[in-house]
């Protein structure tokens, strides 16, 4: 990296990450203040609040640094136009698109940063932090969720459990149904508790009944205390599907449920595709932020940095407005799933790179 190009670097990156560190510890106050009651009524250690925030923060990142990048670049390059550096470095003959590149560089690395989180870490953690909070509570209920049905055509099974511990994975009352290709049964076992142990399901106290091609019972069903389920595709995640809230799913994991949950009503799957765009949309924001910030900060440095937030601002919540707007309509099912995220994404990209392309 050349000594212009570094310097361009060092100045966005320090005020980026004083930005992070700001917004998330006033993330963490606002959210101890809403759960204050929470932690003093189960007696929740320092420990265990240290470790809730800990698991917040991956998908933490996934919303403040969009923010961070814009009020980042804003201020970084109103300082640059107000000390008159670009106008220096323009009449050496630095290229406009040279001076913006180290931005659009950290910009980019956001991006590939929150699509990770977004996808692997962020609604992992968040369960966790879910978990974690909700086993504080005097009512052990809420660590269960009960009357579980899924179905999985690929396989051809047919599963229905009466509790689910979320904890270790546990199963209790389990019924699964192997069936044909013709949707009649095969075989059906029955367990009271299942567990999830070196990946795979064991059933314990359970009996095993067969049936013929006509639905008959095949002779009399078959007792076990333990039995190894080797060749069960289904592992603990899908079954959580069935009641983990949406920020708490991958895009992948939204996949999957569409996928075997094709019985559902077509405005539920049209929501369902709504949110999957929505998740793969939510890394862009990171780039729009820059190149809305680019533009807007290098402007508006000689006339003070105020205005230039406030309309950098006002363009950053009008992609959120347009966004959930066009959302509303695709799960209305006026519109294509696809087509509520992400035009809010091509707008916006196109607006902030002609305004970095008019910038002289």
């Amino acid at each position: 990296m050349k000594i212009l190009g570094r310097y361009l670097f060092n100045n966005m990156l320090k005020p980026l990450l004083y930005l992070l560190v700001l917004f998330t510890l006033l993330f963490i106050v606002a959210d101890l203040m809403n759960n204050a009651g929470k932690f003093m009524k189960t007696e929740a250690s320092v420990l265990m609040m240290a470790k809730y925030y800990s698991l917040q923060l991956p998908s933490l990142v996934i919303f403040i640094v969009p923010i961070c990048l814009l009020l980042a670049t804003l201020y970084s390059l109103s300082l640059l136009t107000r000390h008159s550096e670009i106008v220096a470095m323009r009449a050496c003959g630095v290229n406009i698109h040279r001076i913006v590149r180290p931005y659009l560089g950290i910009g980019f690395v956001c991006f590939l940063l929150t699509a990770g989180v977004n996808e692997y870490t962020g609604p992992k953690y968040a369960y966790r932090a879910y978990q974690l909070l909700q086993s504080q509570k005097d009512e052990s209920d809420d660590v269960y969720f009960e009357h579980i049905p899924y179905k999985n055509p690929t396989a051809g099974h047919s599963w229905y459990i009466e509790s689910f511990d979320t904890r270790n994975y546990t199963m209790r009352g389990v019924t699964l149904r192997r069936q044909r290709a013709d949707g009649s049964d095969a075989l059906k076992y029955t367990a009271k508790k299942g567990m999830w142990m070196d990946g795979r399901w064991w059933f314990e106290d359970g009996a095993v009944q067969r049936f013929d091609l006509n639905s008959n019972l095949d002779g009399p069903a078959e007792t076990f205390q333990v039995r190894e389920m080797r060749d069960l595709p289904e592992i603990p995640e899908d079954f959580l599907g069935e009641a983990k809230d949406t920020a708490h799913q991958s895009s992948y994991e939204l996949w999957k449920y569409i996928r075997t949950h094709q019985h559902l009503s077509k405005a539920t799957i049209t929501s369902k595709h709504v949110d999957i765009h929505h998740k793969l949309t939510m890394p862009f924001v990171c780039l729009i932020a820059t190149i809305i910030g680019i533009p807007v900060g290098a402007h508006t440095g000689r006339k003070g940095a105020f205005a230039g937030i406030m309309l950098a601002i006002s363009m950053f919540f009008g992609f959120y407005a347009m966004q959930f707007s066009m959302e509303y309509l695709a799960k209305q099912m006026i519109i294509p799933p696809w087509a509520g995220p992400w035009p809010a994404v091509v707008v916006f990209a196109v607006i902030g790179y002609s305004m970095i392309h008019r910038m002289r």
